[in-house]
This record gives C-alpha cells, structure tokens and sequence, in this order.
C-alpha cells in the first residue's frame, strides 16, 4: 500500500479552507509541467488539482476549472503545450467543491465554452460565485450521458459520496496501436466527511460504499483524478520524463487503481469508526 504524500495529508489539515472560496491551501496552486499522458488527453493542472486537456479537430474540451485564481496557470499550461486556449469550446465541471469548479465562469469569460455540469451537484456548484459571478451552466447531465467533440466521447458515471453527484467519466485512447479503457475518477476520498447526523446528506455512508464496490466494476488501464496526489502523479511523471522507446507508459496502470480503491474505501471505513466511536463515548 502506497504511504498517503503530504499533498494528500493536506487535504485533512486544509479540508476546511479548500471548501471555503478563494482560499487555496498551501502549494495546491503551484505550477506543475504540463505533459501528454496519451494519445489526445494532456494533464494541465497544477501540482495538486489536476485539469485535463483533451485535444479534437473540432476544437477542445477542458475538464475541471479548480480555483479561479488557477485558471490563468491552466491557460499558461494549455499554451505551453503549443494549443490555444480560446479553442476550448467544452468545460466539463468538476464536483461541488470550490477547488474544482471555482474557476468556471473565468473559463466560460475566456473562452465562451460551453460548461457541462452534473444534474445531482447542480445546486451546489451554483453557489459558487466568486466575485459575484453568476456560476455558468450550459448543459446538465446525469448517469450515462456522454459529451463528445471531434471524434472523442466521454461517459458520464455518477459515483456519490464525496459530493451527492461525484462524477467520473470513461473513455478510449490509443498508443502504438493498442486501445485502452481509461478512466477519470471523481474522488474516493472519504476521509474528513461527516457520516453522523449528516442533515445536508443523511445517505452519505451508504453512498460511499456503493460507490467503492462500483469503482472496481470499470475497466480501466489508464487512470487520473482530480488531486494529482491520488494517483501519483509526481512519481509518474518523473517515470514520463524518463521514458525511452519501449518502455511502458507509466499512466498504464490497473493495478496501481485497485490498491488506490482498497486503500480508501480502508481510510473511509477508520473515519466512519473513529466517529462513530467518538459520538459514543461521548453519550457516555
């Protein structure tokens, strides 16, 4: 089992200012260098909220805004890798929480994307108006919906928990002439949600369960996040930056994914225990 980074630890000792707007934890926003994971997906994020770059003929679709003061680095990243940033013509929303979806409306001001948001966050990701802009929405989806531009289609998987409508979403890429599954994950991370007498969302350990035992029904060879940390990115890269002809590309990586959702759905099951256990002694 992996040891959890300090980025990752960061999300317990930060869990509070990341979902409060405008308030980025330390590092989070820090440039990280944009790269090619494989075939048309591109990583443009920084070095802990991870954005996606998925390059068509018929223009590009970005996938999470993350703050709205990491937008301008996402733009630097996108025309670093030699795309422009005004061809984004699909922003796919990530989930209700100020790191993911802050930077919306800066995207949509930028580029006039259409921004896709999922039908059980609607309600949530509309709260977020930094600087009083109205959260743009452009499409609503839900479970099994698809959004594709120029030959690239992705599916829409709701996995709950982390947020009531947590998406994840699946696709196709190639490489030296062979296809694999690959799958974007929302978050597993369950470690700092609050599971007792939770009124906003009373089913929240319920759904977090399902959502550990679906994660492990896709096929996936290639997988990413939306926190560089939960999939290691650092140490993939360095293995990207070293890759010769031949070598494996170091995104390929089902077993990796497997111990990434025992290791969760574990740290998940101690948070639930350790409340519970809490809410005990104190009615002791």
């Amino acid at each position: 089992m992996r040891r959890l980074t300090f980025p990752l630890l960061a999300l317990l000792v930060f869990s509070g200012a990341a979902f409060s707007q405008g308030r980025v934890p330390n590092g989070w926003n820090d440039p990280f260098p944009p790269h090619k994971i494989m075939d048309n997906m591109y990583y443009v994020g920084t070095k802990e909220l991870a954005s996606f770059l998925i390059v068509t003929p018929q223009g590009n679709i970005l996938m999470n805004s993350n703050y709205e003061s990491s937008v301008p680095i996402i733009k630097k990243s996108v025309e670093d890798l030699g795309f422009k940033f005004s061809d984004i013509k699909i922003l796919i929303a990530g989930h209700a929480h100020p790191d993911h979806v802050e930077g919306d409306a800066a995207v949509k001001e930028l580029t006039g994307a259409q921004v896709v948001v999922g039908h059980l966050d609607l309600e949530d990701t509309k709260k977020f108006q930094p600087g009083g802009k109205v959260h743009p929405v452009d499409r609503v989806i839900d479970d099994g919906d698809t959004v594709s531009l120029g030959g690239t289609t992705l599916t829409a998987h709701v996995m709950p928990g982390h947020t009531k409508g947590c998406l994840a979403w699946t696709t196709q890429l190639k490489e030296n002439g062979k296809t694999y599954n690959v799958f974007v994950e929302c978050s597993l991370n369950g470690q700092f949600l609050q599971y007792l007498n939770n009124k906003d969302y009373p089913n929240i350990e319920a759904d977090m369960r399902e959502t550990y035992k679906k994660a492990l029904t896709f096929p996936v060879d290639v997988w990413v996040s939306s926190h560089a940390s939960f999939y290691g990115l650092q140490a993939k890269y360095e293995k990207l930056k070293a890759r010769k002809d031949g070598d494996p590309n170091p995104f390929i990586d089902p077993e990796g994914y497997k111990a990434h959702v025992a290791e969760y759905e574990k740290t998940f099951e101690a948070a639930v225990a350790k409340q519970k256990a809490q809410a005990e002694a104190k009615g002791k």
